[in-house]
């Protein structure tokens, strides 16, 4: 059956949402409850969230948060972040209020310059197509007027329009290259609407356009944030190492591409939470960093630095397009939020906000790759997401994490951690209080079933006493256990492993033994009278050793140590004690 269908954005929410699950989930009710799940208890605000995009079917969270302690031009912000990355929102804070007290972040707008083309073929003569251009190009700043009215009351519109010749790279292409100026606005309607006003007024008969288009490369909308100090004040054990090291990292940045991809990612992961945040477009502004990285030929990095004469200098430049009016961010609530967190900014106050959290981000990086390594701090954030993931307890999550304190974090401890608390906690049998194990045996009787093996609840007792003997000298039993076997053997007792079921010394028979007591009382009073013999014999040879027919030759911690392990495997055969998990509420 075709999965291919007709019509499906006339659809209502709930009717994709049903084709969905048929189609594609198998009617899966906990799919359809995911879904819906995250829907907006707001009638009116999901309905807004589901105008923006088409074909809606619930919302996809990203976490929102917050840096704070940014000083930028001596001014204090604390900068929103929309970010899925652990570690991003804690760098952006940690190396913040660092450069706080240092001087803060400086920052200055370079241009605001934006791009927009009209794409044209033309075959004929260049000379005339200049002449037509230079002719008509006052008609076709007047053919825009009536967009760029409102805003040019703002400062803003169209800077100039410019000819220019690519025929050399395809033949018959040219362009008309238009500058424009859109103030707090982003500007993406404006510009495009003004190009397709243009490119309709210059064509003509011989001139073919192919498109209008604004560009996002916008290497004239620049914007540089720097941090400086004395070395001596970026602090450390060794801040003149840390600086060279640091500088050596950013000119390897600058000069090998491999590690500029990467390196300039980081800066993005700054950068990009706080566009996010304010519902501007990240994908935009990516394309226009990495474009401007590119620009000398060769990907490079962002970020430059320079340690001269003791001065300690970091600095990054880059291209950032971005509105604080219309678009979405007029429309999502939480855009408008995060510009009202940041004091209103200009657009050009936002250049200068998202330039910095992005200086901020990869100085963080830096710092943790040129000292402790980055997956130090990074996995130390993404603890909890393991944790998470696992679905750790809050109490496991307490103690997992200062367990990780000053050791190094992977997914593969953590998990081995989580389990060590996850393992049930044997209850050990204390053979030697005999308190405790007439205790226990109190709850055991005659006709007890065992939940392994084949003996009855009073020759598991008259087991007990019967190796008991083998110990204390009073059964001897005919058994070999070589120097390789013993080496072998003997290091488990020192271990928390339990005798496995299945547990058989090869001196015992393959059926239980008859019984020697006439009730299960007397059993267990000669086995409580066998656990006296065995401290009193130890105590009075303190060298004394005794071949275990599986272990080998034992001295009393040994023998203690087996007799533990084999107190609690039978009490538990007969379930008389259980394990009991760590941090578990059920």
């Amino acid at each position: 059956m075709t999965k291919i269908i007709s019509g499906f954005s006339k659809l209502t929410k709930e009717e994709k949402i049903q084709w969905l699950a048929a189609n594609y989930f198998s009617n899966q009710p906990e799919i359809i409850k995911t879904i819906k799940q995250y829907w907006n208890v707001d009638e009116k605000l999901q309905q807004l969230h589901d105008d923006f995009i088409e074909n809606t079917i619930t919302n996809f969270y990203i976490p929102y948060g917050v840096a704070p302690n940014f000083v930028i031009n001596n001014r204090e912000y604390v900068i929103p972040m929309v970010v899925e990355e652990s570690s991003v929102v804690a760098a952006a804070s940690k190396v913040a209020k660092y450069w706080s007290t240092r001087g803060g972040f400086k920052t200055e707008v370079i241009g605001t310059t934006k791009i927009g083309q009209v794409h044209f073929m033309y075959a004929g003569n260049k000379t005339e197509l200049e002449t037509y251009f230079n002719k008509n190009k006052t008609e076709l700043f007047a053919a825009t007027a009536s967009i760029t009215k409102n805003m040019e009351k703002r400062g803003g519109g169209i800077l100039d329009i410019e000819l220019i010749d690519k025929t050399d790279k395809l033949a018959n292409y040219y362009q008309l290259h238009v500058t424009f100026e859109t103030k707090d606005s982003m500007g993406a309607n404006f510009i495009n609407s003004c190009l397709e006003v243009i490119a309709k007024e210059f064509e003509k008969e011989d001139i073919e356009i192919v498109m209008s288009i604004l560009s996002n490369n916008v290497p004239q909308c620049l914007v540089r944030a720097e941090v400086s100090c004395k070395v001596e004040d970026l602090g450390g054990e060794n801040p003149e190492k840390f600086a060279q090291k640091f500088e050596q990292a950013v000119k390897i940045a600058e000069i090998e591409p491999y590690r500029a991809v990467t390196h300039n990612k980081g800066i993005m992961n700054g950068i990009d939470a706080v566009v996010l945040a304010t519902a501007n477009d990240f994908r935009a502004i990516e394309a226009g960093a990495h474009a401007y990285a590119s620009k000398d030929g060769t990907y490079k990095s962002l970020t430059h630095c320079t340690v001269k004469d003791g001065f300690f200098r970091f600095w990054i430049e880059v291209p950032l397009a971005l509105g604080t009016v219309g678009g979405l961010t007029a429309l999502h609530p939480m855009a408008k939020l995060s510009l009202d967190l940041m004091q209103k900014p200009s657009a050009r106050v936002l250049m200068q906000i998202i330039a910095s959290a992005g200086l901020a981000q990869n100085f963080a990086a830096l710092r943790a790759l040129t000292t402790k390594g980055i997956q130090h701090g990074h996995m130390k954030m993404h603890l909890q997401n393991i944790l998470n993931q696992l679905g750790a307890t809050k109490e496991e999550k307490e103690e997992i994490t200062a367990y990780f304190d000053k050791r190094t974090v992977s997914h593969s401890a953590v998990v081995t951690k989580f389990k060590e608390l996850r393992k049930p906690t044997i209850n050990w049998v204390n053979f030697l209080d005999e308190v405790e194990v007439r205790n226990i045996l109190s709850t055991l009787k005659v006709d007890s079933k065992p939940l392994f093996g084949k003996m009855n609840a009073q020759q598991m007792i008259e087991h007990l006493s019967a190796v008991t003997q083998i110990a204390n000298g009073n059964w001897r039993v005919d058994s070999y256990v070589s120097d390789e076997k013993q080496a072998r053997r003997k290091p488990y007792l020192n271990t928390e492993g339990e005798l496995q079921v299945g547990f058989k010394a090869p001196f015992l028979a393959e059926d239980p033994t008859e019984l020697k007591f006439n009730s299960m009382e007397e059993a267990i009073n000669d086995l409580m009278k066998q656990v006296v013999i065995f401290e009193a014999v130890f105590a009075k040879d303190k060298n004394r050793t005794v071949v275990h027919p599986f272990f080998g030759e034992l001295d009393y911690e040994y023998w203690k140590k087996f007799q533990v392990k084999h107190f609690t495997h039978h009490f538990k055969q007969f379930g008389l004690i259980s394990a009991t998990l760590n941090h578990q509420n059920s």
